[in-house]
């Protein structure tokens, strides 16, 4: 679950939606972007441009995972390429709504290529101009001319490269920086148990694929169902919900590799599992109180990951049969009931229950059984 944030920060921004208040009564913001973009956008474009041609719909390649070696390796030739396609595709309207590949791709991209000097000459003039294109929401365009701006007098003051998500704007755009990271962090864990069962029999990488597939599905119920998703930046939330149980999962089985098993009889387990049946009520009975709330948790969402989380729970003791045969069904069934019940704890949090237990929640998550 997400950290929370802070009375402070809290009060921080309210004070600084009062500034921006005030300052609208002066200055359109949107004008004033427009009258710094208007000069920008007359900055001639290379030759390259004119070598690509408008496609008919939008383009299968996809830029920024090009650009960033994300499940392909790193092409800056074949992302200026593809990011070309997707501007002309943008400006024929044929970008599609909220993906991250029409956010983050097209004018977007080729501004960063310019700016960091990737497979081209560095262009700082040009650079600008894609961001103009790319401008608007959920961009803050001011801050990244500001920064373009820096770069060029000082490109000894830069730390590291330009990236749209320095400079979010807004908690929209949040959304789509969060599902960037999200798609590199998958990569980096599918790639580090790729490594962990390489020398495993077939029959527990076939076991594993099946428990990796379940916990996939939960962690997704359990971001879309169980955590509020009022606010602008709900889809950042949806996406680091989810990261978190998937590096939590990770975490458990280089734990377990290690020597670690749980341990737990059955008598443990009834008590867990007397507990978590509590607990799931209870989940049940104050998401139904408080349904009506924007973004609100809802009964039907808890239903529902439970109902994933009883398939993922299944899957982890088919898995652990073969990989771990020492170890009794018990002992997992109440780590895993446990650790259910340390998350809908946090729901209970999530939903807004007046609890002293949930006052952490500012600074940090309860601390879960698995691993």
């Amino acid at each position: 679950m997400l950290l929370r944030m802070k009375k402070v920060a809290v009060a921080g921004m309210l004070l600084a939606v009062c500034a921006f208040r005030l300052a609208a009564q002066a200055v359109d913001p949107e004008a004033q972007v427009k009258g710094i973009c208007e000069p920008l956008l007359k900055t001639p474009l290379p030759t390259e441009a004119t070598e690509t041609h408008t496609p008919k719909v939008w383009p299968e390649c996809i830029s920024y995972r090009l650009e960033a070696g994300i499940g392909v390796k790193e092409d800056y030739a074949a992302a200026r390429r593809c990011a070309w396609a997707e501007r002309l595709a943008t400006q024929a309207n044929l970008e599609p709504r909220y993906t991250l590949a029409s956010v983050l791709g097209g004018s977007a991209l080729l501004s960063m290529l310019y700016a960091n000097g990737e497979g081209v000459e560095r262009n700082i003039p040009l650079a600008s101009r894609f961001v103009c294109e790319a401008g608007g929401a959920p961009f803050d365009v001011e801050a990244l001319l500001d920064e373009l701006k820096d770069r060029d007098k000082h490109p000894e003051d830069a730390k590291g490269k330009l990236s749209f998500c320095d400079q979010t704007g807004s908690g929209f755009m949040q959304g789509f920086c969060a599902g960037l990271d999200a798609e590199v962090q998958d990569l980096a864990n599918a790639s580090e148990l790729h490594v962990l069962s390489s020398l495993w029999s077939r029959q527990q990488q076939t076991a594993l694929d099946a428990l990796v597939q379940a916990q996939q599905t939960y962690a997704q119920a359990h971001a879309k169902g169980e955590i509020n998703l009022a606010g602008t930046a709900r889809a950042a939330e949806e996406f680091g919900a989810e990261q978190e149980l998937r590096n939590d999962f990770l975490a458990a089985l280089r734990s377990f590799e290690k020597g670690g098993p749980p341990q737990g009889s059955t008598g443990d387990f009834a008590r867990a599992d007397a507990e978590l049946n509590r607990i799931y009520r209870k989940a049940l009975l104050d998401a139904d109180s408080k349904k009506s709330e924007y973004g609100a948790v809802q009964p039907d969402g808890i239903r529902e990951a439970e109902r994933d989380w009883l398939k993922y729970r299944d899957a982890w003791i088919a898995f652990a049969k073969l990989r771990y045969p020492t170890v009794g069904a018990d002992a997992w069934l109440t780590l895993l009931t446990n650790d259910r019940t340390a998350i809908l704890k946090d729901t209970e949090c999530e939903i807004g229950i007046d609890d002293p237990s949930c006052t952490h929640q500012e600074d940090e998550h309860n601390s879960h059984p698995l691993p």
